[in-house]
């Protein structure tokens, strides 16, 4: 009853602002005051998000933003849906600004072969607007991300060369979480402490609507897949540790006794297999058939260069990964390094710059199934605490403000910088319409 009363003073609110351009805001209403959504443009790619029983879903234009993230009186924090590959995208009994509908953009900048990215695109979109130009961006190993790939660190097989994707980044546009309009670049606010809570921790403290990011020469890479018994790892990671930045290595691990796989270089090697650039990445999970549609929560970690050590944990995780409760739990690694490692530690909120790897862990379970969202997030923590010693870091990639460990992830994540960005966050939006730190 609340949230539906908020949402009528949430409506009241903008027809006043508006007059008659409430219609194109809010699309249209259904008896019991939530926003319809078009069943022809599927605006959460997350199956948690999409079946989540939400309040309502507003579509503003990039010129009513400002006004809807100022005035906003509907239960906090509003949820944002740029991607909607995220959990969190939205959640019961609050309302999901949804970023797709009007922050569509891809605009080539032929003058210093950057590129601005609205808040609406997929990271795949971008790669294959590039392509006419012969040029790429620092994409991770899958399309379907928006900007929150770009701007909580963005790492992937390009990483080690050039960089994360948000040192890539040469501008932002937005609102803070009190509704007040900025647009900051690299030249002028790089140090500020605006700029360096925007590049990592940026859906904390504002809307992005925009960003303006350096792109790289499209150039031909070389890949190959195998299959590993998971007592190889330690020894393929130690060699992957000490090669140059030209390679990179990722594996995805879900079956107890096979690891898939994927090397990737920027020159050949027996075996390889040529692709275009990234746009051509085949899928890190090889050949195998993709699990039923479930629910997920996914927990990315950080570690620094000690395959030594990973000899230690693999008899857990054997274990662990032998005893899955549900066919879409798995955990995944990719190589990072180099590049990453030249960026100071305060340049952003990513601040783990000794990283060398990141594994995340995905925990599944079927929809509606209580008891195995239960044992699923359970065998999730267990592999987190077996990585612990390893990967003592968190990428927060994703968050989770609803799960007892979100404070933990927070303090993994942010490290000494957490205090410094609370203050920051207080002042940008005192409210806490945005999602908590």
């Amino acid at each position: 009853m609340a949230a539906d009363q908020n949402a009528k003073t949430l409506v009241a609110g903008f027809r006043v602002l508006f007059g008659q351009k409430v219609a194109l805001l809010f699309q249209w209403f259904d008896d019991i005051g939530r926003i319809a959504m078009d069943s022809d443009r599927p605006v959460f790619f997350n199956a948690q998000a999409a079946d989540a029983r939400r309040s309502g879903l507003v579509s503003p234009r990039p010129a009513e933003l400002a006004a809807l993230v100022q005035n906003w009186s509907g239960p906090r924090p509003l949820r944002l849906c740029g991607g909607g590959t995220t959990s969190r995208a939205a959640v019961v009994d609050h309302w999901t600004l949804d970023l797709q509908t009007h922050f569509q953009r891809v605009e080539w900048q032929p003058a210093d072969q950057s590129v601005w990215i609205g808040a609406g695109g997929r990271m795949g979109d971008v790669l294959e607007a590039l392509l006419p130009h012969d040029r790429t961006v620092a994409a991770g190993l899958s399309g379907l991300p928006g900007l929150g790939y770009v701007l909580t660190g963005g790492m992937g097989p390009l990483s080690r060369q050039v960089g994360l994707a948000v040192d890539q980044v040469l501008e932002i546009h937005g609102v803070w979480g009190d509704g007040s309009p900025f647009a900051l670049s690299r030249v002028d606010d790089a140090g500020s402490l605006e700029w360096r809570g925007l590049c990592g921790a940026a859906p904390f403290l504002g809307v992005v609507s925009a960003l303006r990011m350096a792109t790289q020469p499209l150039l031909p890479l070389w890949v190959e897949q195998c299959v590993v018994s998971p007592h190889q790892l330690p020894e393929l990671m130690l060699r992957a540790e000490a090669s140059n930045a030209s390679t990179s290595l990722q594996w995805h691990w879900e079956r107890a006794d096979a690891v898939q796989i994927l090397g990737i270089a920027n020159a050949p090697w027996a075996g390889a297999q040529k692709i275009e650039g990234l746009h051509q990445l085949p899928p890190l999970r090889g050949s195998a058939p993709m699990p039923s549609r479930s629910h997920k929560e996914v927990v990315g970690l950080l570690g620094p260069a000690a395959a030594e050590l990973w000899r230690a944990v693999m008899p857990d995780l054997c274990r662990l990964l032998q005893h899955r409760p549900h066919a879409g739990c798995s955990l995944a690694c990719q190589q990072l390094g180099a590049a990453t490692q030249q960026v100071a530690v305060k340049a952003s909120s990513f601040v783990h710059r000794n990283a060398e790897w990141k594994p995340w862990i995905t925990a599944a379970w079927t929809p509606g199934d209580a008891r195995g969202q239960r044992r699923s997030l359970a065998w999730l923590k267990e592999v987190w605490q077996v990585l612990q010693s390893v990967c003592p870091g968190v990428h927060l990639a994703q968050f989770h403000d609803h799960l007892p460990f979100h404070h933990k992830e927070l303090e993994a994540a942010f490290g000494p910088w957490l205090p410094g960005l609370r203050k920051l966050k207080q002042r940008l939006d005192p409210a806490g319409t945005l999602p908590s730190l």
